[in-house]
């Protein structure tokens, strides 16, 4: 049975040498030497960089998500189109909802593709039978509600970073870990 494991710092540094094969097997006795690299940190700085691509890039089922609707700012920027813009735990979307959506989002356009570029024509735009988000990185877009209607999220489910030294992920990507301890 997977489970989400949520360590802090010194839990993830004793996890990436269980899986590297580092940790001694004597433990009444400890070697220091000074002239060589800080291994504990090379290993941290390795291990925040895999969990800052499994955050952008990592199954949904291994990360830590939750809904962030009451912390989003929105306005009806007119014309039915909605900007929503996010607080600093968000990493990336995935499932958005406003009030009036038949339905909700879970695949969000990028700026400048073409379903972006449709959404800037009024007759093509997305509506609450066809909705449409297109995230800017730091905000997003959402088409489109009644012009008169003020905007409420019914969802804003998201990927969220859980803060400094916390690694938040399910025991399903260890393996990932191990692949990016080893490159070079």
């Amino acid at each position: 049975m997977n489970q989400m494991l949520n360590l802090n710092e010194s839990e993830m540094l004793a996890l990436c040498k269980r899986v590297m094969n580092l940790e001694p097997c004597r433990r009444d006795c400890v070697v220091e030497r000074e002239d060589g690299i800080d291994i504990d940190e090379w290993i941290m700085m390795r291990a925040r960089s895999w969990y800052a691509r499994l955050l952008m890039d990592g199954p949904l089922a291994w990360l830590p998500t939750q809904d962030i609707k009451d912390t989003v700012a929105v306005t009806n920027c007119g014309n039915g189109v909605v900007m929503a813009v996010y607080p600093s735990v968000f990493v990336r979307p995935v499932e958005w909802q406003l009030e009036g959506w038949h339905h909700s989002v879970s695949h969000f356009a990028l700026p400048d593709d073409t379903i972006d570029m449709l959404q800037h024509n009024p007759w093509t735009r997305g509506g609450a039978c066809n909705p449409v988000a297109v995230d800017h990185g730091n905000w997003m877009l959402l088409y489109s509600i009644d012009p008169q209607a003020t905007p409420v999220l019914k969802m804003a489910r998201c990927v969220t970073y859980p803060g400094t030294d916390r690694f938040v992920f399910n025991q399903a990507a260890i393996p990932t870990l191990e692949e990016a301890l080893k490159q070079e």
